[in-house]
């Protein structure tokens, strides 16, 4: 800021000291405010390492680790790593169990845990019902099939309509007894 811009903003009747003040006091300000900004982005790079030197620390402590420590997570993954081979195993043995069966592979799942024999259980006790209601069924469908009545029911043949006999056509008209040999002429045939 200049001399000019301070007296245009004080007025015509500002005085030198008046200027001369305003100005110290603008870059005093101005000084400051860049001293303290100065100071904030030295404190900010700081802290901007902050993850580098996190995984730096990270991998110290790793290096720095015990050999327990070590042991100790060894021994977790390898714990999970058997689990997941049991129930690898777990489900090879109950689709054995399950074989010539169509199941799904989300159902066979929900059989399966990490204990062979809890499996083993779940697959032959899902087998046996299966077996159960397939017998079932079987047994139900034979006996309906046994006791099914198989007696042709003759529902196209009017019931209780009286049999034309030779007395009833030669009581008819000549254009019935024409209608009826063209309607029916295998029981004519039988008169």
């Amino acid at each position: 800021m200049k001399r000019d811009d301070i007296k245009n903003i004080l007025g015509e009747n500002a005085t030198e000291e008046q200027i001369t003040n305003l100005l110290n006091a603008f870059h005093n300000s101005t000084k400051e405010a860049k001293d303290k900004i100065e100071e904030l982005n030295n404190k900010l790079s700081k802290v901007s390492d902050y993850d580098t030197i996190k995984k730096q620390l990270d991998d110290i402590n790793k290096a720095n680790m015990t050999e327990q420590e070590k042991l100790e997570e060894q021994k977790k993954e390898i714990e999970q790593n058997l689990k997941t081979s049991r129930i690898i195993v777990n489900t090879a043995k109950a689709k054995e169990i399950l074989a010539g069966e169509n199941i799904d592979d989300k159902l066979i799942a929900s059989l399966v845990n990490d204990n062979l024999d809890d499996t083993i259980a779940k697959a032959n006790m899902f087998k046996e019902t299966l077996t159960n209601l397939k017998e079932s069924v079987e047994k139900k469908t034979r006996e309906s099939l046994t006791t099914a009545d198989l007696k042709p029911s003759i529902t196209n043949v009017v019931q209780g309509e009286d049999v034309m006999t030779f007395e009833k056509f030669s009581k008819l008209s000549a254009s019935e007894q024409e209608k009826f040999i063209a309607e029916h002429p295998d029981e004519f045939e039988k008169l």
